[in-house]
């Protein structure tokens, strides 16, 4: 019986004596790890680039092939008159214009007016903002002079913006 017991306790011993090895093991690669991270995991940039990856206006793509750049930056939107353009061009056979893009053409149209005086890299960067960060941004933007937005087109360049980054 005597046998039996110090046996027992012996394999309980190495049993116990490798448990330990492998987790001081496992500290050390823990450690070492923890040691290899970037005091930064991830900046600003970073996070614009994976929440905006591509900002791209899509008018650009659609109606540039017939437009210049320079009939975009004209005055629009006197009473709709933005929407009624690309409706009417949207019935034009050659246009090929869906209801979808006709969409997408109205935010990117919208967005322009944004762009003129920030570049795609500042408009992506709102996509990190929280919705209530976005709005306060905005409002910023309409009450500075020379601004060409009003204060009740605020919700309408949000949801433009909204609709080209894909939230």
């Amino acid at each position: 019986m005597e046998n039996r017991y110090q046996f027992v306790v012996g394999f309980l011993t190495i049993l116990n004596a490798v448990i330990i090895v492998l987790v001081a093991g496992l500290v050390r690669d823990a450690r070492h790890d923890v040691n290899a991270l970037r005091e930064v995991l991830a900046s600003k940039q970073d996070l614009v680039n994976i929440a905006a990856p591509k900002l791209t206006l899509f008018h650009e793509e659609k109606c540039t092939s017939c437009h210049t750049e320079r009939r975009f930056t004209g005055t629009h939107d006197g009473g709709g008159q933005m929407e009624q353009v690309v409706v009417r061009m949207s019935k034009l056979a050659d246009a090929r214009i869906t209801k979808k893009e006709q969409d997408k053409i109205h935010a990117s149209l919208e967005l322009l007016r944004c762009s003129q005086c920030h570049g795609a890299d500042q408009l992506r960067q709102l996509a990190i903002k929280s919705p209530t960060e976005r709005m306060q941004t905005v409002r910023e933007m309409v009450a500075k002079p020379g601004s060409r937005l009003s204060p009740d087109e605020v919700t309408r360049v949000l949801r433009a913006y909204e609709q080209m980054i894909g939230f």
